[in-house]
C-alpha cells in the first residue's frame, strides 16, 4: 500500500512539473507554398527585456563656439554614416553636406549650389555607399558621387530607373529604395511607388514590392497611398504591408526570394482629435500629406534593423491621456514577438513625423529633431 501511495505521488509531481516547466508559445507557425509566417499574439516571449539608449554626444545645427560659418547647418533635411561612423548631413537650404567625425566633431563642407562639379541644383535625398557620399540632384535625374573626403568624383544619371527616394546601402554593390514613375495613358495620370534594388551606378536590379494609383488630386494622399516601411540587414529586407487593419512584414533575401512572413495581431485604430490636430499642424502647408487623410492609422510607420540582430517595429497604437506622446517599439527577433518598449528619446507618434526621426545605423541609435535643429547620437 505504501509503496503504491509512492507511486502515485510521483506521478502527480511529474504532471505538476510537466506543467510548469512547459511554457505556452506566443505565436504560431503556418507554412505555405513553402514560405512560414509567424503569427504572433500581443503576449511578449521575452517580458525582461529593456532597451536603455545611453547618449554620447549631441551636434547642434548653430554651434556658438565654432568661428567656422562653414559649419552651420540651417535646414537639416536627412543624413548617413560611411563605414567609421563619420557623420554626412544633407543642408538643402545651400546644397552642401557637412561632415562630423564619430564623436561629433565638425570636419568639413563640401558640395554646393550650382551646374558645376560637384554641385546640385536641388538637393534630394542622400546616402552613403562603401565611403563614397552619394547627393541626389532630384530635378535633373542625377546622383552626385564624392568620396569620403569630399571630393568630386561624377555624376550618374537615373532616367533608366526613374526618380529615387529614401534609399539606402544594402550590400557593397547595391542600394535600396523608392523609385517614383508617373505615366499618362488616356488623359489619366498614373503614378508608381516601387520598392526597387539597383546597382551602385543606379540602374534597376530587382523590384520588390510596386503600388500604382491613377492620380486624382481630390484623393490623393501620400501617405495613405504610399510610403510602406522598409528596413534591411546583411541578407535580409523586411517590408510592412501597407495597411490600416493588418500588421504584416514579408521578409526576402537580397535576390527578392521571399524567406517568411511575420504578423502580429492588430484592430484598426483611429486617431484621436488631439493626435488629428497634431498631424494637422505638421502638415497642414504640404497638400499631399494633409489632403484627404484617412482617420484610421497605418498599422505600422517605420522599421529598423538593430546590431543584435532584432527588428524594431514602430507600429500604431490606441492613445489616451496616459500614453499620447510615448515612443513604443514593437521589438522581434527571428520572426517571434519579443516584447514592446518603451523609449525616453523623444516623443512618439502614430504617423511618419520629419520633426522626429530616428535610425540605427552601424552600432548606434541617431535621432534627429529638425523643429528644433540638432543630433543626439547614442549607444543601445
Amino acid at each position: 500500500m505504501k509503496k503504491s501511495l509512492c507511486v502515485i505521488l510521483a506521478l502527480i509531481a511529474l504532471i505538476i512539473f510537466s506543467g510548469c516547466s512547459k511554457k505556452e508559445l506566443n505565436y504560431t507557425v503556418t507554412e505555405n507554398n513553402g514560405v512560414k509566417t509567424y503569427r504572433n499574439k500581443n503576449i511578449p516571449s521575452q517580458p525582461e527585456l529593456k532597451i536603455t539608449p545611453r547618449e554620447l554626444f549631441t551636434i547642434s545645427c548653430q554651434d556658438e563656439n565654432s568661428t567656422d560659418s562653414t559649419r552651420i547647418i540651417r535646414r537639416f533635411n536627412d543624413f548617413d554614416i560611411d563605414t567609421k561612423n563619420n557623420i554626412y548631413i544633407n543642408d538643402n537650404s545651400n546644397n552642401t553636406l557637412k561632415k562630423f567625425d564619430s564623436r561629433g566633431n565638425f570636419i568639413k563642407s563640401f558640395g554646393g549650389k550650382g551646374k558645376g562639379p560637384g554641385e546640385t541644383e536641388v538637393n534630394g535625398w542622400m546616402m552613403v555607399l562603401q565611403d563614397t557620399v552619394i547627393l541626389d540632384d532630384y530635378l535633373i535625374k542625377e546622383m552626385v558621387k564624392y568620396d569620403s573626403e569630399g571630393n568630386y568624383l561624377c555624376n550618374n544619371r537615373t532616367v533608366e530607373s526613374g526618380p529615387f527616394e529614401r534609399f539606402q546601402e544594402l550590400s557593397k554593390d547595391k542600394v535600396i529604395g523608392y523609385q517614383v514613375y508617373y505615366e499618362e495613358v488616356d488623359d489619366e495620370l498614373h503614378m508608381s511607388y516601387n520598392l526597387t534594388i539597383m546597382n551602385s551606378n543606379f540602374t534597376k536590379y530587382k523590384q520588390i514590392a510596386s503600388k500604382k494609383i491613377t492620380f486624382v488630386e481630390e484623393k490623393y494622399n501620400f501617405f495613405d497611398h504610399f510610403l510602406s516601411a522598409y528596413a534591411t540587414s546583411d541578407s535580409l529586407i523586411f517590408f510592412a504591408e501597407k495597411s490600416d487593419s493588418k500588421y504584416k512584414i514579408n521578409v526576402y533575401d537580397h535576390e527578392t526570394n521571399h524567406k517568411y512572413s511575420v504578423t502580429k495581431n492588430y484592430a484598426r485604430i483611429q486617431f484621436n482629435e488631439e493626435e488629428f490636430s497634431v498631424f494637422e499642424n505638421e502638415y497642414k502647408d504640404i497638400w499631399y500629406f494633409s489632403n484627404n487623410k484617412s482617420r484610421f492609422k497605418s498599422a505600422i510607420i517605420q522599421m529598423e534593423y538593430d546590431k543584435y540582430g532584432r527588428l524594431w517595429v514602430f507600429s500604431s497604437v490606441k492613445r489616451d491621456e496616459k500614453n499620447q506622446t510615448d515612443l513604443l517599439v514593437d521589438i522581434f527577433k527571428d520572426g517571434i514577438f519579443l516584447k514592446q518598449v518603451k523609449l525616453d528619446i523623444c516623443p512618439g507618434s502614430d504617423f511618419v513625423n520629419y520633426d522626429h526621426m530616428i535610425r540605427l545605423l552601424n552600432d548606434r541609435l541617431y535621432y534627429v529633431n529638425t523643429e528644433d535643429q540638432y543630433m543626439k547620437v547614442y549607444d543601445y
